[in-house]
């Protein structure tokens, strides 16, 4: 997460002035220290459930579904034309 993308603060400083910090990260994420560093991120609803959209299962290729393999069989049969 670069710098200029999202705003910074300490645990601390995050209980005192929630509100403040709730608010912008309706924008931007939060991220919060402790100790000096990097712990934890205060972000948007919207932007959580953006990012569990993105979630992808991993599995094996010897473990691929059938269906999968039938899409990519009949994707790459249709460059052919």
């Amino acid at each position: 997460m670069k710098a200029a993308e999202c705003v910074v603060t300490s645990a601390g400083d995050l209980v005192r002035q929630f509100s403040h910090y709730s608010d912008i990260a309706l924008g931007q994420p939060v991220v919060i220290t402790r100790n000096g560093r990097p712990r934890n991120v205060l972000i948007s609803v919207e932007e959580y459930e953006r990012l569990k959209k993105r979630d992808q299962q991993a599995f094996l290729a010897v473990d691929t579904p059938e269906h999968f393999i039938e899409d990519i069989v009949a994707l790459a049969g249709s460059e052919d034309n």
